[in-house]
């Protein structure tokens, strides 16, 4: 997750999530990593807009093979990020980098995760992007369209 403040709201950012975890128990090892980068001028980079961002990493381990715990752990995880993506990161504009976005669980899941990273990237751009330089879909995929949704009909039609 990255957020576009700098110190100190770094620093709550991380006692907010660290909230989180205490209030819900969470076993949770290692819970946060926090790493400054530079900023980006890529528009689509979660880095863009400031000299400086903070990624903040949320992770559970799966330290077993036994299916069972595996799934109680992924449940766990996913109410935790649900948390975070709830209660934390809409105070800090914060959004997930590209890579550790997940596949869209139902509707609601899918339609929060569209208007986040409307309100933080010019997806209409990148939507009008798309449909010029791959106007039959070829390099989408099942995720891409599901969070960043374009209509490769000809719009003539």
């Amino acid at each position: 997750t990255r957020h576009l403040k700098k110190t100190p709201s770094d620093i709550q950012f991380v006692l907010d999530l660290l909230a989180i975890i205490e209030a819900r128990g969470l076993a949770a090892p290692a819970p946060i990593e926090q790493r400054w980068t530079a900023g980006s001028t890529a528009r689509m980079s979660p880095a863009h807009g400031g000299d400086l961002a903070s990624w903040v990493g949320i992770i559970m381990y799966l330290p077993t093979d036994d299916a069972a715990s595996r799934s109680e752990i992924t449940e766990a995880f996913a109410s935790y990020k649900t948390a975070c993506e709830t209660l934390v990161w809409p105070h800090y504009g914060a959004v997930e980098h590209w890579a550790k976005i997940e596949h869209p669980t139902d509707l609601a899941h899918r339609a929060r995760v569209q208007q986040r990273l409307a309100a933080k990237f010019p997806t209409r751009d990148f939507a009008a992007a798309r449909r010029y330089f791959d106007p039959y879909g070829i390099l989408s995929n099942d995720l891409l369209d599901a969070v960043l949704p374009v209509d490769f009909r000809d719009e003539d039609e």
